[in-house]
């Protein structure tokens, strides 16, 4: 018989007794009652520590212990414990299977080093003596590992949720090695969305990732440049030899900002008076706008009156917003003044964002004529027979010009009409002298008029002079008092 015989039957016939005592006639101490003996043997294969009390009393419910150590790798093993006569099961664990008295406890396979308890409590019901048995039985145990893994890829794409037209776009893309074996020959293909540009001009971006281990991973950057407004979808997908195919995808929302700046103003305004401009700059785009100035340049000679939340230097208002958002518009206002006749362009200008806009404004700055009219008579009193001049001047006191001035004297019925001479030709009709309209009286100019009479009629006299003008529609009258005797 060879050794491995020897072990086998050796295994399948050892069997274990608990050795105990006779009772004396009358009841035992309490200590012997929970006093114990164990016995312990080996398989070859398993290797078992059977415990239990040395002593009890009848009706009592005792406990047997069968620690269980594997020795060597086996299977099919067997633990089998024969209830003796004059000994009841009550319970074990764990439960045992129970066939005719018999506790069986099945192990498919168990590991060298693993180890297990078996509890039983019997209840004995007669004296004497009570042997319990145990027998095990085993098989070697002999085994090959292969390890199995599952090759798995995962892939994750971000990028930002909007972006301006004429950006770049970065999206990150990480493909990942989430099996339990390597993934090989990884390759990610990024699909560039109409709308947007690669560098390379490509629309399929193609990246040879490798291998990966498992729990490993690859980052690659993906820059495309946003080329016009819209929803755009980027989708990566990365495929594996043996482990197949995923995607993922990232969505941004391409925005632009919109830069206007509108003006009005006083179209036409008197010189040194106020001219007041009315400033708009908004951003009509879908994109906030950051940092925006808006500098306003009066032109030369202009004076700047007032430019509330502006910085005005010499000629220049400026005014700054830190951000100016979709459909949000900002007002200002400006007022100057300018002290001679012309035409003035004022211009703003605003930027922002890499983005600039100009408006101007036109105001006619206009003078306005002042007439002044003057009537004096050379001699006063006058003496019946005598002669006196009342002489007629105006003046052009104003900034502009004035034109067309007509001027009519109504001699008085005490004076008889001699002459009349001056800027223009005079026209007489009874005592009305009716001068011919003078074309145009420039600023600081005045146009004179001499009409000659004499006394014929002793009182007082009133002559009465009047003129109009394009500008003066209303007639402008002046007397003057002249003493006849």
């Amino acid at each position: 018989m060879n050794r491995m015989s020897f072990w086998k039957m050796l295994a399948l016939s050892m069997i274990v007794m608990v050795a105990g005592t006779g009772f004396a006639q009358t009841a035992p101490k309490a200590q012997d009652a929970v006093s114990a003996v164990s016995v312990d043997w080996a398989v070859c294969l398993v290797h078992v520590i059977k415990s239990g009390p040395a002593k009890a009393i009848v009706g009592q419910t005792v406990l047997y212990t069968l620690d269980i150590k594997c020795v060597h790798d086996a299977a099919h093993i067997v633990i089998s414990d024969y209830l003796p006569d004059g000994a009841t099961y009550v319970k074990s664990e764990p439960e045992a299977t129970v066939k005719d008295s018999v506790l069986s406890w099945r192990f498919k396979t168990m590991n060298e080093g693993d180890i297990s308890t078996l509890k039983v409590w019997v209840r004995m019901d007669k004296e004497g003596e009570i042997r319990n048995c145990t027998t095990v039985s085993a098989v070697p145990r002999g085994c090959v590992v292969t390890m199995v893994g599952r090759p798995v890829i995962g892939i994750q794409k971000t990028g930002p949720a909007t972006a301006v037209i004429g950006q770049n776009v970065t999206y990150d893309v990480v493909v990942s090695s989430t099996g339990s074996t390597t993934a090989e020959n990884v390759v990610l293909t990024d699909t560039v969305p109409a709308g947007m540009s690669h560098a390379s001009g490509e629309t399929n971006l193609v990246y040879k990732v490798g291998n990966l281990e498992p729990g490993k991973s690859a980052t690659v950057p993906v820059v495309l440049k946003a080329l016009r407004r819209g929803k755009f979808t980027n989708t990566a997908v990365a495929e594996s030899s043996n482990a197949g195919k995923v995607g993922s995808e990232a969505v941004t929302v391409v925005t632009q900002p919109e830069l206007q700046v509108k003006k009005t103003g006083t179209k036409q305004q008197y010189i040194g008076r106020t001219a007041t401009y009315d400033i708009v700059v908004s951003n009509p785009g879908d994109a906030p706008l950051s940092d925006v100035v808006v500098t306003d340049s009066a032109p030369a000679g202009n004076r700047i009156l007032s430019a509330e939340g502006a910085t005005v230097v010499d000629n220049k208002a400026t005014w700054r917003f830190a951000t100016l958002g979709p459909e949000e518009e900002k007002k200002m206002q400006m007022k100057v003044t300018h002290p001679v006749v012309g035409t003035c362009v004022n211009e703003v200008s605003a930027a922002g964002g890499g983005l600039t806009a100009q408006a101007s404004a036109e105001t006619v700055w206009k003078g306005f004529a002042g007439l002044l009219l003057e009537m004096v008579d050379t001699v006063d009193p006058v003496q019946l027979g005598e002669t006196t001049e009342y002489v007629i001047t105006i003046t052009n006191q104003g900034t502009a010009p004035d034109t067309n001035i007509k001027v009519v004297l109504q001699v008085p019925p005490q004076m008889e009409l001699i002459s009349a001479t001056g800027s223009t030709a005079g026209n007489a009709e009874g005592k009305t002298v009716t001068f011919d309209a003078y074309p145009q009286l420039d600023p600081k100019k005045a146009v004179r008029w001499t009409v000659k009479v004499k006394g014929v009629t002793a009182g007082d006299a009133r002559a009465t002079v009047k003129y109009t003008s394009d500008l003066i529609k209303a007639p402008v009258s002046k007397e003057e008092s002249t003493h006849t005797y």
